[in-house]
């Protein structure tokens, strides 16, 4: 195996949860009320964005530390992270839909569809809720 920092992993995983968390709150208001209120939706876009961010900076640590392997998009961390067994092919494609809500929040495109973002989000915790467990069991190797 290879030598993690386990305080650095810790971090993410918080920030992830962080985010998690204040999705879950979010997602307990009805659509309405989250498209019309611009604090409660920026806060989810802004959730999206910490959790995918944060899963991918994690993905792409263990690839490098432990794996040798590099990816040079968020999509390809969790590509590539399913291929090494890190995490699972269904658990890599959700966290792939999960980045592309990011992407259209960071790049605005098509203007953002705040509606889009609510739906997804659901599927969204849930995933990477799967994510976490997976790495953490994969870690949980490292001496």
């Amino acid at each position: 195996m290879c030598k993690l920092d386990k305080n650095y992993i810790s971090d993410l995983i918080r920030d992830i949860t962080d985010g998690l968390n204040e999705i879950r709150d979010i997602l307990k208001l009805d659509l309405k009320e989250v498209i019309t209120n611009r604090r409660i939706k920026f806060s989810l876009r802004y959730s999206i964005i910490l959790v995918a961010e944060s899963a991918s900076d994690l993905g792409l640590y263990i690839l490098r530390k432990c794996l040798g392997v590099d990816a040079r998009t968020y999509r390809e961390v969790f590509d590539r992270l399913a291929t090494n067994n890190v995490i699972s092919p269904k658990v890599a494609e959700g966290m792939k839909n999960l980045v592309a809500l990011r992407n259209i929040v960071v790049h605005r495109y098509w203007e953002v569809d705040d509606t889009r973002i609510y739906r997804g989000s659901f599927n969204g915790v849930s995933i990477a809720e799967n994510y976490i467990r997976e790495v953490l069991d994969y870690v949980s190797k490292d001496p």
